[in-house]
């Protein structure tokens, strides 16, 4: 278990790495407030594997885990308000960084220093599963002659909404839980989740990024009626 969870800490540190091999492709707003967070990310774990290495304080180590979930509400909150086209949802994403943060201090002032308190971290994911569903359903409607699986930006969603759903449930059923062996199969799946996150978040960077204009929006005119020639409908009235 403890070969997985440094396998898990060195995968972290991937996602920096592909940025920094890819650089030249992080033109847009989004990519590069994603590179802050790839940067962030690699600090916060590198920090995180040094105070349970050398056995340092447990509280010093919960402190750091919680200063993350509050660096990286704020940064992802960023990158999508530079992905989203919906003014009002842009908006509310964006502001929500205040509550989120008033709610993360009142409960870390409320919760004892030297155990970890699930609460936040879960509020965390599942606003960031409204968020990304709301990503998908935009991308829905607006059909452009970019195909979505050429987007850095997809795939980088795409990899956040799987790591996202994945530890969601791993901590909901992690608080409940007392079984030991139940307990290590968890983390054993929560370590699978966030690999498979890291490397899609590498992979991500073969894609192309390209910024969508109004001119690349098809349109299809509402007079159309596209199953006219389909066997399967009824003839118009004369």
């Amino acid at each position: 278990m403890k070969v997985l969870s440094n396998i898990t800490y060195l995968f972290e540190i991937l996602p920096l790495l592909f940025c920094l091999l890819f650089f030249k492709k992080i033109k847009t707003k989004p990519l590069k407030v994603f590179f802050i967070y790839t940067i962030l990310l690699a600090c916060f774990v590198l920090l995180g594997y040094y105070f349970l290495h050398f056995k340092i304080s447990r509280e010093y180590y919960l402190a750091n885990i919680r200063t993350y979930i509050l660096t990286e509400y704020a940064l992802l909150c960023i990158f999508f308000f530079f992905i989203f086209k919906n003014r009002i949802i842009k908006n509310v994403v964006l502001f929500s960084i205040i509550p989120f943060s008033i709610f993360c201090i009142l409960n870390y002032l409320k919760s004892a220093k030297d155990t970890f308190n699930t609460i936040s971290p879960l509020v965390e994911f599942l606003l960031f599963i409204i968020i990304l569903a709301y990503f998908f359903y935009e991308k829905m409607r607006v059909v452009t002659k970019i195909p979505l699986y050429q987007s850095i930006t997809f795939w980088i969603c795409v990899s956040l909404f799987i790591y996202f759903t994945g530890n969601f449930f791993y901590l909901l059923f992690l608080t409940n839980a007392s079984d030991k062996d139940f307990v290590t199969q968890m983390k054993i799946v929560y370590s699978i989740v966030t690999i498979t996150k890291d490397i899609l978040l590498c992979v991500a960077w073969m894609a192309n990024e390209q910024v969508e204009s109004p001119a690349d929006e098809l349109l299809i005119p509402k007079d159309v009626n596209l199953d006219d020639d389909l066997s399967f409908t009824s003839p118009p009235n004369p």
